[in-house]
């Protein structure tokens, strides 16, 4: 149903103006009613540290960034402690761990991710935006996001962390004359899909939240220059 369709309703049908809002709201963000989801843990095997997953919609999905330590990943902002709250930066190649482009839903691509679950593709990042709904980004943003100083200068927008997902303003590397520069830490966050772009086999897609927006943004970045976040979902 649309935006305008929802206002058309409200007008024949509200008979005060508290009623409206309530309909209003119904109709503009389909999550209204979503019940806050558990959130449970499991333990990566390879190296026993322990994950926070939840369950949004029909997929389950890791709360937190992926920490393994995989050859060439780097830790956001270069501090090894960042690693333990912001997780490990990978390349795409890094991040696939050799297994090619996948579409699917599921991807199918294990890549670094735990044994039994998979760097999400391109599709499966869009059913969990399509899931979410409007402000998707300010939904799977931490609550803590805005606490997080922006180097811009611009004011964060505050998460509200509706469907446990936590996501944090981790930012990105980028690879130059051989040295990782670290970019937007405490300002964006960015992650992978396992999906190649369509008609550049160079870059692969990816999602970024912005500290300034309420969406979330569908982009292309060089798969071997920058270095992103990545979240694995369950198989």
């Amino acid at each position: 149903m649309s935006r305008n369709i929802c206002k058309k309703t409200i007008l024949k049908v509200a008979g005060i103006a508290i009623f409206a809002v309530l309909f209003y709201t119904v109709c503009d963000d389909n999550s209204v009613n979503v019940v806050t989801p558990e959130v449970t843990t499991f333990e990566d095997k390879r190296d026993g540290k322990i994950y926070k997953k939840v369950q949004i919609g029909s997929q389950i999905w890791m709360a937190e960034n992926l920490r393994y330590e995989a050859d060439g990943s780097v830790c956001p902002a270069n501090t090894d402690s960042n690693c333990e709250i912001y997780g490990r930066f990978y390349d795409w190649n890094t991040a696939m761990n050799g297994e090619h482009s996948s579409n699917s839903k599921p991807s199918g691509v294990e890549g670094v991710c735990p044994v039994g679950w998979h760097i999400p593709s391109d599709a499966e990042w869009t059913t969990l935006e399509d899931f979410v709904g409007i402000n998707a980004g300010t939904k799977l943003k931490s609550r803590e996001w805005h606490d997080r100083t922006a180097p811009s200068g611009k004011p964060n927008v505050d998460g509200t962390d509706k469907y446990r997902f936590t996501a944090l303003p981790s930012g990105a590397g980028s690879h130059h004359n051989g040295k990782v520069s670290i970019i937007h830490h405490n300002w964006n966050g960015y992650w992978w899909t396992a999906t190649e772009a369509e008609s550049d086999e160079t870059q692969a897609w990816n999602r970024v939240i912005m500290g300034s927006q309420t969406g979330i943004t569908r982009a292309r970045l060089d798969k071997h220059e920058y270095f992103l976040s990545v979240r694995c979902v369950h198989d």
